[in-house]
């Protein structure tokens, strides 16, 4: 494109511009498209991050919540075993108690990690959407 006029910047030392005004602005539009289509694509993925980051943080609920009924059920069942069991019964209810717990505090550190991560990943997508909107 413009082969006179680069033969005619390269001749001059360059007083004659190398690209024409219409290259020049078509390069930079063109620029600008892949730019918009970047941040659009990168504004997607912060939105799908941000999705799971939620989905997460209701499932550390709902892992805390499940955590919560089981030691209620515990607590229930170890009084019922106290007030008319035998001693095996108790034990029983016990072992009870501490398998509930155990399973809620282990459901409820994954859910806390889940969420940590999709958190994590959230705001790093924020940042590259608003590097790329910088730019």
């Amino acid at each position: 494109m413009g082969l006179i006029r680069k033969t005619a910047s390269i001749a001059t030392l360059g007083l004659v511009n190398f690209r024409s005004k219409r290259e020049l602005l078509e390069r930079e539009q063109e620029r600008s498209s892949k730019l918009e289509r970047k941040a659009q694509r990168l504004e997607k993925e912060a939105e799908a991050v941000a999705l799971q980051a939620e989905a997460a943080e209701k499932r550390a609920k709902k892992a805390e919540l499940e955590a919560m009924s089981e030691a209620k059920k515990a607590r229930r069942e170890r009084r019922r075993a106290s007030k008319k069991a035998t001693s095996t019964t108790a034990k029983i209810a016990d072992e009870a108690v501490v398998t509930g717990r155990l399973a809620g505090r282990k459901a409820k550190r994954a859910a806390k990690k889940a969420a940590k991560k999709a958190r994590k990943q959230a705001t790093e997508t924020a940042k590259t959407v608003k590097e790329a909107a910088t730019v």
